[in-house]
């Protein structure tokens, strides 16, 4: 067999082919190895939600300013006002009765339906 020398240079330069060509492959498998897997397209039905409102009705005697923020049309100034009407005037018998504090109307008052209770 005949033993072919190559010329420095030429050397240098499949030493850097195959060092890329090496890379590629470490870039590729690591790729594949750390991509997301696809995401299973079965349709996901939403848990049974029936009997939930009871726990997340909004007390109007029991609730900070942030769970009063959550109902329609409460900001927090009115969130403090609820609080400030409460404190002054003892808890509300009716949710109805929060139409009694000073900013808030029967309309909004209204919209609380289902949303606002009080123990």
């Amino acid at each position: 067999m005949k033993e072919t020398h190559l010329p420095e240079s030429q050397k240098r330069e499949a030493v850097f082919i195959c060092l890329s060509v090496a890379a590629v492959i470490l870039c590729a498998v690591l790729a594949f190895y750390f991509a997301v897997p696809l995401q299973d397209t079965a349709i996901q039905l939403l848990p049974d939600t029936a009997g939930l409102e009871q726990h997340i009705l909004v007390d109007l005697n029991t609730a900070g300013l942030s769970a009063l923020c959550t109902l329609p049309g409460v900001g927090e100034s009115r969130a403090r006002a609820i609080l400030e009407y409460r404190e002054q005037n003892g808890p509300f018998a009716r949710v109805e009765d929060a139409a009694c504090v000073p900013g808030l109307t029967q309309t909004v008052v209204d919209s609380w339906k289902g949303q606002a209770t009080v123990s």
